[in-house]
């Protein structure tokens, strides 16, 4: 129940802050390359690249060819836990380097890393870490309005923000749990993707030969989904018999095989955007098969058979979203501890506005999700809640403060995330924010109500 870094973590030696020093000196050496260089025509790998199949058509006659280097973005950041028994303090500093070639206007290479040191201290949770993980890496070919990359790719689908029902094929990093935005919580996955334009409508197939499993924290970290230390496993209610099969059990992998195909089809174009997504993937977040005679926990992420559709609409300075999708196979835990499947049913609608203009934005999202399964589970069968974020700018735009929140409705569960920033020396973020974790056993503020956290730190994004 380690990270999987793609080198292997080694404890810390010396101060532990060294490490957080030494990337943020290499984040300093490489910013202003990166700056300086001429834009290399990328498209990215998300739902927002539809036009980046023909992108390369204008370069004309007399494209040369780019060679590319830098950073996609830089975090450092120090943490105090308030109330948590295993530590007191918490420090994280990330840098992740990237080099691009262009060799010709229809091929683009491109190798990416994200160099990542932890540290937690104060308290028994003591650890230090540090590793490696692999971003955007692939060489991509284009042409008219045909793109294929073949590489690790991350691909974010779905049109909502914290939670989009849509997204099957990028890998879940969880090493911050929800500390981080969306997108920063997500990895790359080894695939081959065909992207295909028809004026109005795209489609997008991917399928993919080997699978990357979500990133876990160290099994110390007070973001772990194994809590030895209180005999807790997340999503599970909190019994003498799971709290000694979290203490004591062995914990085992079985995660084997390809990463499965999907593929989506949208339209763009008034007044409504429409997508459809039929998937054969691996459930994107893990799940422990209890077995309390051999007392092993065992992660996996099974096949789910799924279908999505989705939608958005701009009126009046308002925009609508909605998300509803199926996924067959889902596991669930019996109260004898062994696995049942079922089906899962969910649907996420969202409105995002700006009241009395650009200043201040309002991103409100309702969810829902249902488990249909035989016979009764430990897992929560039903959960509605709201989230969603508020930002407001002052100062000329150089502050920015908000309030990133998630509530559930038929269960007590709360997160509240307030926000300071200063945003004048951009592209640098310097910020103050905490976390604020409340709820019942089997949810996400319950898990971590002891996890609160006040921080202060900078991040950079280029």
């Amino acid at each position: 129940m380690t990270r999987t870094p793609m080198t292997k973590n080694t404890k810390a030696s010396g101060h532990p802050m060294l490490r957080p020093l030494g990337l943020l000196l290499l984040a300093l050496w490489l910013a202003p390359v990166h700056a300086a260089e001429p834009p290399l025509q990328l498209a990215a790998a998300d739902e927002g690249s539809a036009a980046g199949a023909g992108a390369n058509r204008s370069a004309g006659r007399g494209f040369k060819p780019v060679l590319r280097w830098g950073l996609d973005g830089v975090l450092v950041e120090a943490g105090r836990l308030v109330d948590a028994p295993e530590a007191r303090s918490t420090a994280t500093a990330r840098v992740s380097p990237f080099v691009a070639w262009q060799p010709a206007r229809e091929w683009e290479f491109r190798a990416g890393a994200r160099l990542e040191a932890v540290t937690q201290r104060d308290g028994p949770g003591h650890y230090d870490d540090s590793g490696a993980e692999l971003t955007d890496t692939f060489v991509r070919y284009r042409r008219g309005d045909t793109r294929l990359t073949l590489g690790a790719q991350t691909v974010l689908w779905g049109r909502v923000d914290a939670v989009p029902t849509i997204d099957r094929v990028s890998r879940v990093d969880l090493s911050r749990f929800v500390l981080d935005d969306l997108a920063e919580r997500r990895l790359p996955q080894p695939m081959l993707r065909w992207e295909q334009s028809f004026e109005e409508l795209k489609l997008d197939a991917i399928v993919m030969p080997g699978f990357k499993p979500a990133l876990l924290p160290d099994l110390q970290s007070v973001w772990s989904p194994i809590d030895r230390r209180g005999g807790r496993v997340f999503g599970l209610p909190q019994t003498p018999a799971i709290g000694a099969i979290a203490r004591f059990a062995s914990l085992r992998e079985d995660l084997d095989g390809s990463g499965g195909a999907a593929v989506r089809v949208t339209r763009a174009g008034a007044p409504v955007d429409l997508g459809l997504t039929l998937a054969h993937t691996r459930q994107p977040l893990p799940y422990y098969r209890l077995d309390p005679l051999r007392m092993t926990l065992t992660r996996i992420q099974p096949y789910n058979k799924f279908v999505g559709a989705d939608m958005e609409f701009v009126a009046g300075g308002v925009t609508l979203r909605s998300e509803l999708g199926t996924a067959s196979d889902v596991p669930a835990t019996r109260l004898d501890g062994s696995m049942a499947t079922g089906r899962s049913w969910d649907w996420i609608g969202a409105v995002e506005f700006f009241p009395g203009g650009k200043d201040t934005r309002v991103n409100l999202q309702l969810l829902t999700r249902q488990l249909r399964v035989d016979g009764p589970v430990l897992e929560l069968k039903r959960y509605t809640g709201v989230n969603g974020e508020v930002q407001t700018s002052f100062g000329q735009g150089r502050w920015k403060l908000g309030l990133r929140f998630a509530s559930g409705l038929n269960v007590h569960d709360v997160y509240l995330s307030p926000r300071l920033s200063y945003v004048g020396w951009e592209p640098h973020e310097f910020f103050i924010t905490a976390h604020h974790f409340r709820g019942e056993d089997r949810t996400l503020g319950g898990f971590h109500r002891e996890h609160g956290m006040v921080a202060v730190g900078v991040k950079t994004r280029f």
